[in-house]
């Protein structure tokens, strides 16, 4: 089955890149004989830090807003986990928010 995912990360050419290629070094992003294809959409992000969080851009207790990216990129099924744990890995922020969702054959 296959899958498209979404991830959001810090709007930084670093990171989108690393996320990239920890997603494409586990199969993700492959179309035919073309690798590490990826859509990548910038806009705003808002949240605020409550107690307890360790931001990595902001304040605890404060409001932020952000240039934030969305990187979608497909995958099979089967290597979902390990890509998700590989963005994971790379990633900056303490909470990842990676939505993964099916794609039907029609």
């Amino acid at each position: 089955m296959k899958l498209k995912f979404y991830v959001y990360c810090p709007d930084d050419e670093k990171v989108i890149t690393a996320i990239i290629d920890a997603a494409a070094k586990e199969g993700a992003g492959v179309y035919g004989n073309y690798s590490q294809v990826a859509f990548i959409t910038k806009g705003r992000g808002n949240w605020k830090s409550e107690k307890g969080a360790k931001p990595h851009e902001g304040k605890v207790g404060k409001t932020t807003r952000s240039d934030v990216s969305r990187i979608e990129m497909t995958c099979d099924s089967k290597k979902a986990k390990k890509i998700e744990n590989s963005i994971k890995r790379v990633h900056p922020w303490e909470q990842v928010d990676i939505e993964f969702v099916r794609l039907e054959d029609i």
